[in-house]
């Protein structure tokens, strides 16, 4: 476990908004390269063990990956980098050219790619005209740990408790890790039923790293059940459960998160 308290936030909120800056460049390839998808299932993230690194989806063979501890964009195929583009004192600008150039070279139509996306990213992040820093060294270790540890927690969790869950991916748009278990489909989504589990690195709710838990459609406010301790309910905005990571004890994370997931999972499938 890092000590995260020897971590400055405010170094750690920069790393956040850097590194959610640079994915966007890693979705576009898939988003724009695989059937369209309305979703935007297509332009979700990895995460990948052996490398580290959370990576795009297959394209022909060819995916795209973000290295927290070099902050660069790699291109990967059969789990070797065939190419590596620096962003650090790049605009997302330059970069895409790079990788749109590069990805011609490997035979990919790179002339399809384009920088729009499909949300609105904070303005914090978004800064397109300036380019990227190089962050903290500690920071984006704690990063990557982040989402190496939700990525095994939550594999741990649903394959030894929970059965029908969706695949572990990293959504660009709030770049969160997380999977969703749906307890009672419908056509219509907003009818469906489900609990969502995952971590996001900080976003407009909570400026800090944090476990979340997301039953759909929310519940009322009043009949919340009494949420164990360190772990705390949300009830601006969204409702569900915020375990901030903290408040995790060293040493004991790992059994906290799985604890947190499994208990809110049977109390909250109650609630629905």
């Amino acid at each position: 476990m890092i000590d995260f308290s020897s971590i400055d936030k405010g170094l750690l909120k920069e790393a956040r908004e850097e590194t959610h800056k640079a994915i966007q460049l890693v979705a576009i390839v898939p988003r724009h390269l695989l059937p369209h998808d309305i979703t935007d299932s297509s332009a979700s993230l990895l995460w990948n063990n052996g490398l580290n690194m959370l990576t795009s989806q297959d394209v022909n063979g060819l995916k795209v990956g973000f290295n927290f501890i070099d902050q660069q964009i790699k291109l990967l195929r059969d789990g070797a980098t065939v190419k590596s583009i620096e962003t650090i004192h790049q605009t997302s600008d330059s970069v895409f050219e790079e990788l749109k150039n590069a990805l011609e070279i490997l035979g990919e139509v790179g002339e399809r790619l384009k920088t729009d996306l499909p949300y609105e990213l904070p303005a914090s992040v978004e800064q397109r005209g300036r380019p990227f820093k190089k962050q903290d060294p500690g920071a984006l270790e704690a990063l990557m740990y982040l989402y190496k540890l939700t990525h095994e927690v939550l594999t741990i969790t649903f394959e030894t408790i929970i059965e029908e869950a969706s695949e572990i991916t990293c959504w660009p748009h709030h770049y969160d890790l997380a999977t969703l278990v749906t307890l009672e489909a419908h056509e219509d989504p907003e009818k469906a039923k489900s609990i969502g589990f995952g971590f996001s690195p900080g976003d407009g709710s909570y400026d800090e790293p944090y476990f979340y838990l997301t039953p759909w459609p929310y519940p009322d406010v009043a009949d919340l059940y009494d949420m164990p301790a360190p772990a705390i309910w949300n009830t601006e905005g969204w409702v569900g459960g915020v375990l901030r990571v903290a408040d995790l004890t060293e040493g004991k994370e790992k059994e906290m998160i799985c604890d947190y997931f499994n208990t809110g999972f049977e109390k909250l499938k109650q609630l629905l």
